[in-house]
C-alpha cells in the first residue's frame, strides 16, 4: 500500500514550484489517491495535471497499482490548513463553533486567533447596524467555510 506521507511529500515539492500548497492527501485501502491542491488566485487544470505527472514520475504505477486524482478543494469545502485562512483574508466566511453556533463575517486575521469583521444590530435599534471585530480562539472552531453568495 502506498504511504500517504510519501505522496504528500512528493506532491508538496511540485505544489511549491507552482506557488501553491497541498491542502490534503487521502489514500484509500484500494490505493485510490486524492490530492487536494490550492493557491492564491485559484487552481487551473494544467496545474493539477502537472502535479499528477510529477507524482506519477516518482512512483511506479505498475508496482503500486494506484489511481490518482489531483483537484482543488472546492468552494464549499471546509478549510483544513492555515494557508487557506491566509489566502481568503478579506473574504466572507462562516465559522461553525464547537458549541454549534455559527458566525459570519469578513476574515481579517489568522494569527493567534481568528478575527472576523461582523455586522451586528445596534442594541435597542431595529434598523441600525454597527461593524465590529470579534475574535475566536482556534480551539473553539469546528470548521470554517467560504460564504457562497448567489446573486
Amino acid at each position: 500500500m502506498i504511504n500517504k506521507e510519501e505522496i504528500e511529500e512528493i506532491a508538496r515539492v511540485k505544489a511549491h514550484d507552482l506557488n501553491g500548497y497541498i491542502v490534503d492527501v487521502t489514500v484509500s485501502s484500494a490505493n485510490e489517491i486524492v490530492i487536494s491542491f490550492d493557491k492564491n488566485g485559484g487552481v487551473n487544470v494544467d496545474e493539477c495535471v502537472s502535479i499528477s505527472r510529477y507524482v506519477n514520475d516518482n512512483f511506479d504505477r505498475d508496482i503500486e497499482d494506484y489511481a490518482l486524482t489531483v483537484c482543488s478543494p472546492g468552494l464549499a469545502s471546509p478549510f483544513k490548513i492555515k494557508e487557506q485562512y491566509q489566502i481568503n483574508q478579506g473574504r466572507e466566511v462562516v465559522v461553525k463553533k464547537n458549541d454549534g453556533k455559527k458566525v459570519s463575517g469578513i476574515l481579517k486575521n489568522y494569527e493567534n486567533q481568528l478575527t472576523l469583521a461582523v455586522r451586528k444590530k445596534e442594541k435597542g435599534s431595529k434598523s441600525k447596524y454597527i461593524n465590529s471585530d470579534i475574535e475566536i480562539p482556534f480551539d473553539e472552531i469546528k470548521e470554517t467555510r467560504l460564504k457562497i453568495k448567489f446573486k
